[in-house]
């Protein structure tokens, strides 16, 4: 986890949401150091430590499912840390709210969109929905039906990868109709006031 502080996508995100990366590596090396001299009872909620190692996995089992073989980034890392609790609640000691990382994602994403274009005009990027504990299962179907195309089998198999990994790739498109997807989808949630979240990531030219 102290890796996702020199991981250039993971680090960018943190800065821009005001994270001071010092003081955040610090209050994550004394927890590690914390919960490894902690003694552990039978049947408590995991530690920091070994929860830390079920967000890499987890990030990895979701980029090989949604890319292949593609790369994990530190991205995929720091929105996996949200869907375990002894991590989530670090974080937001830290000030680093799931809220936060994903609306500077989305704000950032789409404020770099005229650098990508401009390196190329074929530039392309991620969609993505994050789990919440509100919204209803069958409303994020619904929204995979509606605004991706999916069918309503691939739809419920996504939304429970999406539920199990803590976020989800929709499909990657050119960055104008990525912007578009994911301002459809979010007004949508507003409009039936359900808190879903959905962010475009950039890939890489």
């Amino acid at each position: 986890m102290l890796a996702l502080f020199d991981d250039p996508d993971g680090a960018a995100v943190l800065r821009g949401c005001n994270v001071d990366l010092d003081a955040a590596r610090q209050r994550i090396t004394a927890a590690l150091v914390e919960s490894a001299e902690a003694p552990q009872a039978e049947g408590a909620d995991p530690t920091p430590s070994a929860a830390f190692q079920r967000i890499v996995q987890r990030a990895v089992v979701h980029v090989q499912s949604a890319k292949g073989n593609g790369e994990v980034t530190g991205v995929d890392v720091l929105v996996a840390a949200f869907s375990e609790p002894p991590v989530a609640e670090l974080l937001r000691e830290l000030g680093i709210t799931r809220y936060d990382v994903t609306r500077y994602m989305s704000r950032g994403a789409d404020a770099g969109a005229e650098r990508y274009k401009a390196d190329n005009s074929a530039a392309r990027a991620e969609v993505r929905l994050l789990d919440d504990d509100y919204t209803p299962m069958e409303f994020v179907v619904e929204v995979l039906e509606r605004t991706f195309a999916f069918d309503r089998e691939a739809a419920t198999r996504l939304m429970l990868e999406i539920h199990r990994a803590g976020f989800g790739t929709c499909g990657v498109y050119p960055f104008d109709a990525a912007a578009d997807k994911v301002t459809e989808v979010l007004a949508f949630a507003r409009k039936h006031e359900h808190p879903l979240h959905c962010y475009l990531v950039p890939l890489p030219i």
